[in-house]
């Protein structure tokens, strides 16, 4: 059986090397000149393996076991970051303590729990009884981890995946997280063709046949594993279910964006949020376990992003993320920012639970249109947004296409 997969992000290469092992002929089309999709790995200072920087996803978690198990077979290990991603120093929105939006945090989850489909997190968190500024410092810190605000988000946030705020250890990647990429393309070799962007999707009775401007790719089978916005406008034909498509239409699209600056000093690690910026920054250690010369920041929704003016470049956020941290000897004139809205093979940083999701579309969002899976992190149900989830979602598509023989399409 041949099967075409669109996107080398982790999804379609861990879906892609399920299915060779799974003895298919696999092609892969990836848009642009590198494997990873939103997993992005550089020097920040080019030739200093110190200053590795994410500029896409980051941080490993507790449960992510499915990337454990795939590390060793690549030569790769973790590398503990000596900060918790969970636990962050609110600053900026008056005097509150990471234990207090702790609080806050369980009090709200307690709430969502029992929310009526299609509340929002602000509903949700409306009764809080404490003091505001610190339902102010947990809005802040979810409303930046989402990329949504408060009011679209769907109340069932507060019991993601992400949402802890107790102390809890993190890792990254060794040497950075796009390594899983390039070693999953290297065993899929030459089957990885870069700079080979899908145009279009059209399925009939003798396989499915993915147009790229180098021409058409037929297979008996094809995995999507390309990002919601990117797929929400891709061409394919016969048209999927009108509910399916009702069903993306409805996934929310996440807007973040990370920042990178140099430091000129040591610094210990850390993690500060800025409450009224919706943004944090942290300091890390590396593959060496000291922490690494850079300090590093995420920020998050569309007002966010637009009061940070990272349509205009980097300086403005530098400026802040320099303010906010007067502890440290920050270069901001040397900042790198990363965005992904804008980018044309992303389109979103990832997915977002909104209000507007129905009952159902987790299963909708995953489910096959004929010969056509689909993968990627915003099929991933409870795991979405996530490298986890990315690696899991591929091995459910090839798992699916497997359980397919040929002569039964």
């Amino acid at each position: 059986m041949r099967v075409v997969v669109a996107g080398a992000g982790f999804a379609g290469l861990m879906a892609a090397w399920h299915l060779a092992e799974g003895g298919c002929e696999v092609v892969v089309l990836e848009a642009r000149d590198r494997v990873g999709g939103r997993v992005w790995s550089q020097e920040l200072t080019p030739g200093d393996p110190r200053t590795v920087i994410e500029r896409g996803a980051e941080f490993v978690l507790g449960g992510y076991d499915v990337l454990r198990e795939l590390l060793p077979g690549l030569g790769l290990e973790l590398a503990g970051t000596a900060m918790s991603y969970y636990e962050r120093e609110p600053r900026g929105g008056g005097p509150v303590s990471a234990a207090e939006t702790g609080e806050c945090a369980a009090w709200v989850a307690a709430a969502a729990a029992t929310a009526a489909p299609g509340t929002s997190l602000a509903q949700a968190a409306a009764g809080w009884p404490g003091q505001p500024a610190v339902l102010e410092a947990y809005l802040a810190r979810m409303e930046t981890t989402s990329g949504t605000c408060a009011d679209r988000l769907s109340a069932a946030a507060a019991a993601d995946a992400t949402a802890g705020f107790g102390w809890r250890p993190s890792w990254r990647v060794a040497g950075g997280n796009q390594q899983v990429a390039a070693g999953l393309a290297r065993r899929l070799g030459p089957a990885v063709r870069l700079a080979s962007p899908v145009l279009s999707a059209h399925q009939d009775d003798l396989g499915v046949h993915l147009a790229t401007e180098g021409g058409t790719v037929t297979g008996d089978a094809a995995v999507l594993a390309v990002p919601m916005a990117v797929l929400r406008r891709l061409p394919i034909a016969p048209a999927v279910p009108a509910g399916q498509r009702a069903a993306w239409q409805r996934s929310g699209l996440a807007h973040n964006a990370k920042l990178h600056l140099p430091l000129n000093r040591p610094a210990a690690a850390s993690a500060v949020q800025s409450v009224p910026g919706r943004f944090w920054t942290w300091t890390a250690a590396d593959l060496t376990g000291q922490v690494q010369p850079v300090l590093h920041a995420f920020a998050g929704t569309e007002p966010g992003l637009s009061a940070l003016g990272v349509a205009s470049g980097p300086a403005g956020w530098a400026a802040q993320a320099a303010a906010l941290r007067p502890d440290l000897d920050t270069e901001p004139g040397r900042a790198v920012l990363t965005t992904w809205n804008d980018d044309p093979w992303a389109g979103e940083s990832y997915s977002a639970d909104l209000v507007t999701a129905a009952p159902g579309d987790q299963d909708i969002l995953a489910a096959p249109a004929g010969r056509i899976h689909f993968a990627g992190e915003h099929t991933a149900g409870d795991w979405a947004g996530l490298m986890e989830g990315a690696l899991r979602s591929g091995q459910r598509a090839a798992t699916e296409v497997l359980a397919v023989q040929p002569a039964d399409r």
